[in-house]
């Protein structure tokens, strides 16, 4: 294979093209916070439910992206909204695996999705029996375990329960509300986008489950202050990306001062220090 810095047109015209993560497995949590937690959403956005705000959690492997091989992804997020348009704001994303790095990149810098690299991403099942987990720096941020049968609050239900018996998997609409910037002596041209992503679901399995959540130094998942959780499932999925549309902007004298809400989910605290060095011997 002839391979150039220069890349010739009619390949490039295949960058990302109809981009897709098919064929996600493992684990969706539905959890509620405590109101407090709007002290962590940067204005002019606001929570869906602000007495009983939705937090979202889903660790999974992503088998088969149109863009690369397999890799691990999980998030947190919290569910806001921007006038009439509401969506999942996430505070953190991590990713493992071999299409990780890419992943990432893409997704950071198309859509602004707050993407970082971990070590460690455990999807497992055995029966009935599931578990989740990420970690990073040696930390783990998330260990999810769910059994499954029924969701921790009986009275709890999502559109896409039953999927697996519609032909061909049941569509469920549903985005991300993001932010993008550009970094020139400093951060201007801030925008909030609406990352449109349906996800056609092929199986739903709902369960009970357990989440701990902790934090490190660059990435506190912990801060976010759980309550109770609703209930989670096992599933498998295809998540379409449809592209990004910009509903608000900021003038550039509130770009500082937003970042302070975005750093922690996309850079990690050895930037705003003058000494950070790890030793370490395994």
């Amino acid at each position: 294979m002839e391979t150039s810095y220069f890349v010739p047109q009619e390949k490039l015209m295949g960058f990302m093209a109809g981009s897709a993560m098919n064929g996600m497995e493992g684990i969706h949590l539905y959890a509620i916070a405590d109101p407090s937690v709007k002290r962590l959403l940067p204005p002019p956005l606001e929570l869906v439910d602000p007495d009983n705000p939705m937090v979202y959690v889903y660790v999974v492997n992503i088998t088969e992206p149109t863009f690369g091989p397999w890799y691990l992804e999980g998030g947190i997020g919290v569910m806001a909204k921007y006038g009439e348009r509401a969506g999942c704001y996430f505070f953190n994303l991590q990713l493992s695996g071999p299409s990780a790095l890419m992943a990432a990149f893409t997704g950071r810098e198309s859509s602004g999705l707050p993407k970082k690299l971990c070590e460690r991403i455990l999807v497992e099942r055995t029966d009935t029996y599931g578990r989740c987990l990420i970690e990073r720096n040696g930390v783990r941020l998330v260990d999810i375990e769910i059994e499954i049968g029924q969701y921790n609050n009986p009275s709890y239900s999502v559109a896409q329960e039953n999927c697996q018996n519609t032909p061909g998997g049941m569509m469920t609409e549903g985005g991300c509300l993001l932010h993008r910037y550009r970094m020139d002596d400093g951060f201007r041209d801030m925008e909030i986008v609406y990352y449109d992503s349906p996800t056609r679901f092929h199986l739903w399995e709902p369960a009970t489950a357990t989440v701990k959540l902790m934090s490190s130094i660059d990435d506190p998942w912990g801060d976010i202050p759980l309550v109770s959780v609703l209930g989670a499932a096992w599933m498998k999925c295809d998540n379409i990306v449809r592209g990004t549309s910009v509903v608000h902007r900021y003038p550039d004298e509130e770009a500082f001062s937003t970042l302070q809400y975005l750093f922690a989910g996309r850079y990690d605290r050895c930037l705003l220090s003058q000494a950070h060095q790890i030793y370490e011997t395994k």
